[in-house]
């Protein structure tokens, strides 16, 4: 069964956006716009899918941080760019990063769903 998620525009940018999953509203605003939920919720999905399969393989990615930056296409209006940077605060095993890796890059189903013209630059960083 699909979730609906329900959005009011109030006017002048200003957007509230409900989930049945949560009783707070994400308020959008030109301060902290859609393409900045688009950037929030890649990293949320990046990072709970990388933890999804480390649980698997029996190890934890609790600590991890990300910080995402993207630009706009030449085109306008459209993402042309986004770079990834994914903080682990712990150093792994090669098999363990490369999980971490591949989970992160080509698993999560935000980024699956992203136009695929869109450029992913990947960072990764361990022991931070």
């Amino acid at each position: 069964m699909s979730q609906i998620i329900a959005t009011t525009y109030e006017g002048k940018y200003h957007s509230s956006t409900k989930s049945p999953l949560s009783t707070d509203p994400i308020q959008v605003d030109l301060k902290f716009g859609p393409i900045d939920l688009l950037m929030g919720s890649y990293a949320s999905c990046m990072l709970g899918t990388v933890d999804f399969y480390a649980r698997k393989k029996d190890f934890e990615v609790n600590g991890s941080r990300s910080e995402l930056s993207y630009e706009m296409s030449a085109e306008g209006g459209q993402v042309g760019t986004i770079n990834v940077k994914l903080f682990f605060d712990k150093d792994y095993t090669a098999e363990q990063k490369e999980l971490i890796e591949n989970s992160a890059k080509n698993l999560c189903h935000v980024g699956n769903s992203l136009n695929p013209a869109i450029i992913k630059n990947y960072e990764f960083t361990y022991g931070a």
